[in-house]
């Protein structure tokens, strides 16, 4: 009996979709949505030429100015697809959460720009 989508949600790696033929295609759906939609390349892609962890606050302004965005709850909407797609971690630091990309995130640099 293949696993409810809901099954997923529990994992808190990527190697953890290993687990079943379900779990793969599951997560391998969510990359690649993360990683095709504009607004979250251009997250991704932000992070990177910054070269460092980014605020909250710091990516919605970026965005914003670009004209890409308007409301934060469309910021946090991505983000928050982005950590699921294992893009993204959330990073503490002096009492801050950081954003910052993981290797999986890094293909940004390999896709070419449509």
């Amino acid at each position: 009996m293949p696993e409810d989508e809901f099954e997923f949600k529990k994992y808190k790696k990527f190697e953890d979709y290993e687990k079943s033929l379900e779990a793969n295609r599951y997560i391998h759906d969510v990359y690649l949505k993360a990683i095709n939609h504009p607004i979250r390349r251009k997250i991704l892609k932000l992070i990177l030429k910054a070269n460092k962890p980014l605020k909250e606050n710091e990516i919605f302004e970026k965005l914003k100015e670009k004209g890409l965005i308007s409301k934060r709850n469309i910021l946090k909407y991505n983000l928050d697809y982005l950590l699921k797609a294992f893009c993204l971690e959330k990073v503490k630091k002096e009492n801050q959460i950081f954003y910052e990309i993981t290797q999986s995130g890094r293909i940004i640099e390999y896709l070419k720009k449509f």
